[in-house]
């Protein structure tokens, strides 16, 4: 038997506050192991934050048929934003570490990176951190959230 409870319909603080239509997505997966093995959470991310495509015309342009912007390569860690830094021209970058285990946490960054800073979740740099053919490591401490910041140089006119 399995039980699904969606709704839990309070009277307090607000005696209205589940009436209307309500839509939900919900989803099963059967796995083996520990639902840290299994990559649960990068699961229910992906279930959750669906890769939206849209359909362009044709234009002149200078991407090629494959392009990566972004990779994180850790399984256990989830980038969870990315945006443009609040004070800085620069962009931001903010991931944790979900499964309880410290892990170097290795960032693919866009061409053009130049400088990539730790920052704090006010986005203060705290520390310089050193820039390798376009990926830099971050050491992350079990459940640990980290926010990274990278400055780009100028793009050169043609």
């Amino acid at each position: 038997m399995l039980r699904l409870s969606l709704l839990r319909s309070p009277e307090w603080p607000d005696p209205h506050a589940d009436e209307g239509q309500h839509e939900f997505t919900y989803s099963f997966y059967p796995h083996g192991g520990s639902w840290r093995d299994a990559l649960t959470v990068q699961r229910g991310y992906e279930l959750n934050y669906p890769l939206l495509v849209r359909q362009i015309e044709k234009h002149e342009g200078e991407l090629k048929d494959e392009f990566s912007f972004l990779q994180i390569q850790s399984d256990n860690a989830v980038l969870t934003a990315t945006k443009k830094a609040e004070k800085e021209d620069a962009l931001i970058l903010r991931f944790y570490e979900w499964a309880g285990k410290e892990a170097d946490v290795r960032l693919h960054l866009p061409a053009r990176a130049t400088l990539v800073s730790e920052t704090d979740l006010m986005e203060r740099p705290t520390a310089e951190l050193p820039l390798r053919d376009g990926s830099v490591t971050v050491h992350t401490k079990p459940y640990e959230i980290k926010t990274v910041q990278i400055r780009f140089a100028p793009k050169s006119s043609p």
